[in-house]
């Protein structure tokens, strides 16, 4: 059993391999030849200074931040932003319909530049992927932007496999890149064992202190070797921390240092310490150049994953926060909740990519709005990080401001630097990020004022069994049964109880069902069932299902008959449900303003519809269309 359980943990770390690292894994291919370039005829000391600062960025923001601290904050086994919003929303419990706090605006913002970021790193990743192939042949370079739409096109259609599956066969390929770093950049170590020195963090520091403000431009650029690290953190439901940290320990991090130094050793054997393209040069030419391209191709093309699958992990957890409206989300793993396939971000993210390839047509192009919305996020993470461990954990004063202090010391330079790309293209981030706050804003505000009409609704049972039980009352002949997410029996369906009871279509027998969500992926739905009469005409039956099933409303109906002795009737041609569905008609007053009320209209509108779930036949369905006055 130990040794089943050792493989099954090798084989996550391997599958997190294929999914988490390809962004970060892939940096060598670009970060330090873009830094190099910033110093004008380098020579050998500055050479280490760049190494050292690439590699003690990831030793403090990817190791210590991320893997040692901030991985540790994760709600119900998810990490990403919003589950720090989760943890304090947990312990403070109060946010409220409007006026958000501040640390929760921070971290809506900072979702929004993760989720506007998501839209970046495919498109830059597979495009500066197949731009190598142009080293193998000029003519190559008409292919560029049609080979790229077909590859984005081919991976957004294979996520609904499942972020587990696609890390599995991802993860092998991502082994030999590691392998193929560490052996390319150790070889030159070895030849060039000087730039060692680049282990000693004074040599960053001297670089940029003998640059000056001209460092924010090194910085600038430094930055790209850590630009996928909020994916670590973000993805963690789909594989868990361990293996995570596994991957980065064992293979991601010991390849990357080795590659970095084994670029700085070959740029300090080189005339003018300025190779043309020092990741490339790590291998003799001919061949082996060759393969090198193709597989930096593959590995680059992998890359682009882990934002897709921390892209659906934040819209996950926005929805279950009230951020953003109800799409379908599919969960594709029985071993970890976390991972989610949402099939309608699934597209909009892809025609998005694609559409930005098409425009900007070069990773050149692309180049200036890349890393500002991670380092944007980074920062953020930071400083409710800080936060948590104050409200959460309850660290004592000073030891949240020390660590959290250090860390800002280290990453504000960086965002920083990636402020001055804003006029050059780093406006895209933000702007996409403004419109995903609206939206979330708008939503979560909309949301907050229905529920609160709700809740001014008679909300106990007793009250609406003494309705249904007044002769005077209008029952036609049949059986309603509305159906809610929560366990209490008139949470959501208070206010459609009112008006079905003011427009004559209740029925003669009503059922309250409540289907809840369980954290196990499998659980026999049947023998969940409970059973509660508030009176011969008012039932309360709750169920449970795991997050891998689709619970069946029909079946757990006629369970509940058969519990009830036949008290509640079984599904039946007078059998009508009531969905858990809201349609605004009509806006009017003034709490939104008339374009956010609209906005909220037209979101409310296309939410994942009810019979996708429940298997309840159309004709049997009623649907509550009511005017809002917000």
């Amino acid at each position: 059993m130990e040794a089943k359980t050792k493989t099954r943990g090798i084989l996550t770390a391997i599958a997190a391999l294929g999914v988490v690292f390809g962004d970060i894994g892939t940096s060598p291919l670009y970060t330090f030849q873009a830094a190099l370039g910033t110093i004008k005829n380098p020579t050998p000391a500055d050479v280490v200074g760049i190494v050292s600062l690439i590699v003690w960025a990831l030793f403090v923001i990817v190791t210590l931040k991320y893997v040692f601290l901030v991985m540790r904050a994760d709600y119900r086994g998810e990490g990403g932003v919003f589950a720090l919003l989760a943890l304090l929303d947990q312990k403070l419990k109060r946010l409220p319909e409007k006026g958000l706090p501040i640390y929760a605006l921070v971290l809506l913002f900072g979702a929004a530049l993760l989720l506007g970021d998501g839209t970046i790193t495919p498109a830059i990743s597979v495009l500066s992927a197949l731009e190598g192939l142009v080293t193998i042949h000029p003519d190559f370079s008409h292919y560029v932007v049609p080979s790229t739409v077909l590859i984005l096109v081919l991976l957004f259609s294979v996520q609904r496999i499942g972020t587990g599956k696609l890390g599995a066969v991802f993860g092998w390929v991502m082994i030999l890149w590691f392998f193929t770093l560490a052996l390319t950049g150790l070889l030159w170590v070895i030849r060039e064992p000087a730039v060692l020195a680049a282990l000693n963090p004074l040599n960053a520091i001297r670089v940029v202190y003998i640059l000056g403000p001209g460092s924010l431009v090194l910085l600038g650029t430094v930055v790209l070797a850590v630009t996928g690290v909020e994916a670590l953190y973000a993805d963690m439901g789909h594989f868990g921390r361990k293996a995570i940290a596994r991957a980065w320990h064992w293979i991601a991090l010991p390849a990357l240092v080795l590659n970095y130094m084994g670029q700085g050793a070959l740029s300090m054997k080189s005339v003018g310490c300025s190779p043309d393209n020092p990741f490339f040069e790590l291998v003799p030419k001919g061949s082996l150049t060759i393969a090198l391209v193709i597989l930096s191709t593959a590995a680059t093309v992998i890359a682009s994953q882990a934002l897709i699958s921390g892209v659906f992990s934040l819209t996950a957890q926005a929805q279950e926060l009230r951020f953003l409206p109800k799409f379908m989300i599919l969960h594709t793993s029985d071993k970890e909740r976390g991972q989610v396939y949402v099939p309608a971000v699934n597209f909009i993210l892809g025609a998005t990519c694609i559409l930005l390839v098409m425009t900007f047509r070069s990773s050149d192009n692309l180049a200036a709005a890349y890393g500002l919305a991670v380092t944007g996020t980074m920062v953020v993470t930071t400083l409710i990080f800080g936060r948590v461990t104050r409200v959460c954990w309850g660290w004592p004063l000073w030891k949240t401001l020390l660590i959290t202090g250090a860390l800002l010391i280290f990453e504000l330079p960086f965002l920083i630097s990636c402020l001055t790309k804003i006029p050059e293209g780093g406006y895209f981030p933000l702007v996409v990020a403004g419109v995903i706050m609206i939206v979330m804003l708008t939503w979560y505000r909309g949301r907050a004022i229905i529920f609160r009409m709700m809740a001014t609704s008679r909300n106990q049972p007793e009250e609406l069994a003494t309705v249904l039980d007044d002769p005077q009352t209008l029952k036609p002949r049949g059986q309603l049964t509305l159906i809610s997410s929560s366990p209490k029996p008139l949470y959501g369906t208070a206010r459609a109880f009112e008006y079905l009871h003011r427009g004559g279509a209740l029925r003669e027998q009503v059922v309250l069902m409540s289907l809840v969500g369980a954290m196990e992926p499998v659980v026999d739905v049947k023998n969940t069932v409970e059973v509660k009469c508030y009176s011969p005409r008012l039932w309360h039956v709750i169920a449970s299902y795991g997050y891998m099933q689709e619970p069946h409303a029909l079946e757990i109906l006629e369970q509940a008959s058969l519990l009830s002795e036949g008290k509640i009737s079984a599904p039946g041609i007078d059998s009508y449900f009531l969905l858990p569905r809201e349609i605004i008609v009509e806006y009017t007053g003034s709490k939104m303003p008339r374009w956010q009320r609209s906005l909220f209209g037209f979101f409310s509108r296309i939410v994942s519809h009810g019979p996708d779930y429940y298997y309840i036949p159309q004709g049997h369905i009623m649907e509550f269309t009511w005017t809002m006055r917000a």
